[in-house]
């Protein structure tokens, strides 16, 4: 069997996340969130120091990708007092030309915790996240208006006090050897973040948190520089064999779970695509062929001309490096978002995959059976392909499409690039990749699970 691969970023989010369940968190890590958002919606939820604050905006400027996660979860962030709750996605850093996209895990804490059972907390979470050998402290970085750090954060009467400033701690990471680095920060939320959790308490008592997984994985698992995650040559992937099950228990987890053990890698393509990106890929770009263009920005970062529609060109990328760094066989996966453009309104975004695979063993035949396999595995067992002649982004007479037992379309297409877009992209062998939609997939696993025969109604 091929060996079974997580990417150092998705390492690193599980043992992130796997403390923060033990020590009480809930997860809200469904991949649903949006990631655009309208360009007056960037809240300050706590003075983050690494907070990213050059957005990337569309090109009408209504609209920017998300340099914060925390706003999304805290109108799920809500219950009976006390209150820990994670989410874990992606930011996005404009001033970043070639690698804008960033993973984070942000979250909220509502407790009367006073300062030392908070730093306590945090001691376990990266002990249990990192292993025995770190340890944690929370070095103040800002003032606020009170005075010591116990009447800023203990539950004593002298918190009545309400702050007018939040107050912000580093969490730095110590290793065994005693060097250290900055994992993230936390702090008291401003009251904008206060009123979304809709508790009414003290604002002193709502505490933030944000993690820069990016950083926090280079650093725990010894690779040199960020630009190396994205790295998608299997000389660096292999080194992070992994056969753990995700933590998360949402649809797309589940998909990565079954790719990997298929012997699919995870790679990580452009999040910004770059002018003549979808010509590259043989898909025409006609002026009523809003699909192929791109949700175009209007502070382009480098060469680019806006934001995914399909995710065919990144996996082709990724495919494409494979290739380059000189190996005769590969398969690879990505689970990203598109973005839809719509005329005179917001595009609409989905959750997207795209895996594809190459070698002396990869034939029509063997990729059909494997997106056979695959679809069967997440729970869509009544499917069937029909031939497409019409999708010129693959070879003529090697496209399908997924449908159900309705001919209804199941929002996935799949067969051998086309000979243009290999040309193109210096792949020197013929290839297979598959396109799919999260959401119609997830549905239909859904409606297979909750079947009841007629005879049983």
């Amino acid at each position: 069997m091929t060996k079974m691969t997580k990417h150092p970023l998705r390492i690193t989010a599980d043992a992130l996340k796997n403390a923060f369940v033990r020590s009480g968190f809930t997860l809200l890590d469904n991949g649903e969130y949006p990631e655009l958002e309208t360009s007056d919606l960037n809240l300050r939820i706590f003075d983050n120091p690494g907070r990213i604050t050059k957005q990337v905006l569309l090109q009408n400027g209504e609209y920017a990708l998300r340099t914060q996660l925390l706003p999304y979860a805290l109108s799920e962030i809500r219950g009976e007092f006390p209150v820990c709750a994670a989410a874990c996605g992606k930011v996005f850093d404009g001033s970043n030309t070639e690698y804008p996209a960033r993973l984070v895990m942000e979250g909220a804490v509502v407790s009367d915790m006073n300062l030392y059972d908070y730093r306590q907390m945090w001691k376990k979470i990266v002990r249990t996240a990192f292993g025995a050998g770190y340890d944690c402290e929370l070095i103040r970085t800002g003032e606020g208006k009170t005075g010591s750090d116990l009447a800023s954060w203990g539950a004593s009467a002298m918190t009545r006090t309400v702050l007018k400033e939040t107050v912000t701690y580093e969490i730095r990471v110590l290793r065994a050897d005693r060097t250290d680095f900055t994992a993230g920060y936390t702090g008291t939320m401003t009251w904008i973040g206060a009123a979304m959790l809709g508790h009414q308490t003290e604002q002193e008592k709502c505490l933030a948190f944000s993690i820069d997984i990016d950083h926090a994985a280079c650093e725990w698992l010894g690779i040199e520089t960020r630009e190396q995650l994205f790295d998608n040559a299997q000389e660096f992937l292999g080194r992070f064999g992994d056969e753990t099950v995700s933590v998360s228990e949402s649809f797309e987890d589940r998909c990565r779970d079954v790719l990997r053990t298929m012997g699919y890698s995870e790679g990580f393509g452009p999040k910004i695509y770059p002018d003549g990106i979808y010509k590259k890929m043989n898909m025409i770009q006609d002026e009523w062929d809003l699909n192929n263009k791109g949700v175009l920005l209007k502070e382009p970062l480098g060469t680019s001309v806006g934001l995914p529609t399909v995710l065919t060109p990144a996996i082709e990328q990724i495919i494409s490096e494979k290739w380059n760094a000189g190996e005769k066989e590969a398969r690879s996966f990505e689970v990203s978002h598109i973005f839809m453009p719509q005329k005179d309104a917001a595009p609409v975004e989905k959750l997207a995959l795209s895996f594809a695979a190459y070698g002396d063993d990869v034939t029509l035949a063997s990729f059909i059976a494997e997106v056979d396999s695959f679809l069967t595995q997440i729970g869509n067992r009544n499917h069937f392909f029909i031939p497409n002649t019409q999708a010129i982004a693959y070879k003529y007479g090697e496209c399908r499409l997924i449908l159900d037992e309705k001919m209804s379309y199941l929002g996935g297409n799949f067969g051998g690039m086309s000979e243009k877009a290999e040309e193109n992209f210096g792949i020197g062998t013929h290839a297979y990749m598959a396109n799919l939609e999260l959401m119609p997939l997830e549905n239909k696993a859904k409606e297979e699970y909750g079947y009841i025969p007629p005879e049983l109604r």
